[in-house]
């Protein structure tokens, strides 16, 4: 897909963690953004409506919705609504348009569950194990089955600067004031990968995807560790933390994860994020007063 200069895109969940990276990364690509995250732009709603027939977009780039694994667990109905259920309403709105924008939606790769084998491919077997990876699983066939041309970004373990969960966040909120305890042993592996790639990913396929079901992994194809994460964060945080780990695995979280991103590298885009870099940004602002 060509973009034209000036083409607009709207993204939904702009305030979000990805949703701001998407945002920045497509406005640097070129494209016209309109933001679609303020509180009386809820999908549906009439004040949505009217922003996508005003703003005539090429593209919609939905980031918005629930981000948590255990929060689906504890509360699965409203997370199913705050995904499928937008999804849904989402794709009926753009079906609705006289000329019908492309889709890319944001999901996740819990959708793959804990896979039997690494790297993860996009065709790799659908067995999610959490309620969160569930309904990733019912929004993207609710999207792709509708008649808006549609490719999926399948996002893992994503961290960064400004994203006040998750584990990274958690290793380091531990280490300011003390030891750090986990659950887990600490070999359990994920791929991480910067906001900032995945903003360029998103831009990339955004550019370049066809837009015919095609799906795609964001990732680096590295595999970390726990443990080496947490040592890595605790020494340039605290080195006279120690570590720990429960030894009690949360439900809803995979083994092991490494992405094969062949599909993404087929488009041009190459992440440039390294671990190193990406502990030395995100120790240093959570460092800063």
């Amino acid at each position: 897909m060509s973009t034209p200069e000036q083409s607009v895109a709207v993204v939904t969940g702009h305030r979000g963690f990805i949703g701001q990276h998407a945002a920045r990364a497509l406005g640097a690509d070129g494209w016209l953004v309109v933001t679609a995250g303020r509180p009386d732009l809820e999908i549906p709603s009439p004040a949505f409506s009217s922003l996508l027939r005003d703003s005539a977009p090429v593209l919609v780039v939905h980031c918005a919705g629930p981000s948590s694994v255990q929060t689906a667990e504890d509360a699965p109905e409203a997370d199913r609504a705050g995904s499928v259920g937008v999804v849904e309403a989402l794709v009926t709105r753009l079906e609705e348009l006289e000329h019908t924008p492309r889709l890319l939606l944001v999901s996740s790769a819990a959708v793959y569950g804990d896979p039997p084998s690494l790297p993860v491919s996009v065709d790799a077997p659908i067995r999610p194990i959490s309620a969160y990876g569930r309904h990733r699983v019912d929004a993207e066939r609710k999207a792709l089955s509708s008649d808006v041309p549609t490719t999926v970004a399948r996002i893992f373990s994503a961290y960064g600067e400004g994203l006040e969960r998750q584990v990274w966040w958690d290793v380091a909120q531990q280490a300011l004031t003390g030891d750090v305890t986990l659950s887990g042993d600490g070999s359990e592996s994920r791929d991480f990968v910067h906001g900032d790639d995945i903003g360029r990913a998103l831009a990339t396929i955004a550019r370049r995807a066809t837009f015919a079901g095609d799906v795609f992994n964001v990732a680096t194809g590295t595999e970390t560790t726990i443990a080496e994460l947490a040592d890595r964060l605790v020494h340039r945080i605290n080195r006279a933390a120690d570590v720990t780990f429960t030894g009690a695995a949360r439900k809803g979280d995979p083994r092991r994860w490494r992405a094969d991103i062949g599909a993404l590298r087929s488009l041009g885009f190459e992440p440039a994020v390294g671990l190193s870099e990406g502990v030395e940004r995100f120790a240093r602002w959570v460092r800063e007063p």
